[in-house]
């Protein structure tokens, strides 16, 4: 017997950063995913398998083996094994062995939540196969683990949104929101193929704006103005209006110093070819931008940023979240 999950990557449309001090952030599940498939062993070794990029490790009680990709393999598939072990023990059965085989769509290190959307679809595989009902809010707390261990202190924000799909509002020590924007719309992708940790960045921004008290104040307040009303525009379908918020919010990352020339190369270039926004999404350094653009101006838009250097995809928002089945 089998089990298969799938869970979706994220992108944030406004807040990213800003969400560890309180300022809410407006994310969005995206239609790209990670598809985990787990079976049973007759041992209680747990070996984990990733397609993308291509390596392997098994774990029995202490003892780790890298059978795959030497400069890879632990640190990407460790802490999804003992995200594995966790579930489970919470399912009640410590002791099995597990083949876990690891298919992501998701690029790694970009912002598009790769880390929280493998663990999200290791957890609900598990489950699954263990034949337990799968609460979701379970599926959310157990990914933390592999989150602490990936980017230290994680917002909660890439777990949530992979677990529960849709558009939310997430604001630290808040439940989360969910929302449904007056229309569905694309969102426009780039990826400038620049790799960055999480981590780091967020100890950059912590620094800056603990040595920069009245900036950082007045970056806070404009930040929750520009979620707020980027909230209101996702209500009532103006996605000019959200586009606009989009670059206020993308200016104001550059001033905590997240952004990049690649970054602003592909920004720049989407909003000339049309989009009525576009920003940088996640961390920064690196990784990802988004755009919104009217459907007319969907392929320029695409072109533009593939012209200017980066990796253009076209995805769309996925209100299911992880789902789970058996393959007998």
């Amino acid at each position: 017997m089998k089990s298969i999950a799938v869970a979706p990557a994220k992108v944030i449309l406004t807040g990213e950063h800003f969400v560890v001090y309180g300022v809410p952030a407006l994310v969005s599940a995206v239609d790209i995913y990670s598809k985990t498939a787990v079976s049973t062993r007759r041992d209680t070794t747990i070996v984990a398998r990733s397609s993308s990029p291509r390596c392997a490790i098994s774990i029995n009680g202490e003892h780790t083996r890298v059978l795959e990709g030497e400069r890879n393999a632990r640190k990407m598939l460790e802490p999804m094994i003992r995200v594995a072990q966790a579930a489970l023990n919470r399912f009640g059965s410590r002791n099995q062995g597990l083949n876990i085989r690891i298919d992501s769509e998701i690029p790694v290190g970009v912002g598009l939540g790769s880390s929280a959307a493998v663990a999200i679809s290791t957890i609900a595989a598990v489950g699954k196969l263990c034949k337990r009902r799968l609460y979701r809010e379970t599926i959310r707390q157990l990914a933390f683990g592999s989150e602490r261990l990936i980017h230290k202190i994680p917002s909660g924000i890439d777990q949530t949104i992979s677990t529960f799909g849709g558009v939310i509002v997430y604001q630290k020590e808040k439940p989360f929101r969910r929302i449904s924007p007056r229309q569905i719309f694309p969102i426009i992708v780039g990826d400038t193929g620049k790799r960055r940790s999480t981590g780091k960045m967020v100890s950059k921004v912590r620094t800056l704006l603990a040595e920069r008290d009245v900036f950082a104040k007045r970056a806070l307040r404009s930040a929750g103005i520009i979620s707020r009303s980027a909230l209101a525009a996702l209500r009532c379908g103006d996605l000019k209006r959200l586009g606009q918020l989009m670059n206020q919010n993308h200016e104001l990352l550059r001033e905590i110093e997240i952004s990049t020339t690649e970054l602003d190369r592909l920004v720049s270039a989407a909003r000339e070819a049309g989009a009525f926004g576009a920003k940088l999404t996640g961390a920064g350094g690196g990784g990802c931008m988004i755009a919104v653009a009217s459907s007319d101006c969907t392929s320029s838009v695409l072109q533009a940023i593939g012209h200017a250097g980066g990796t253009p995809y076209l995805a769309r928002m996925e209100h299911r979240g992880v789902r789970s089945w058996v393959i007998n």
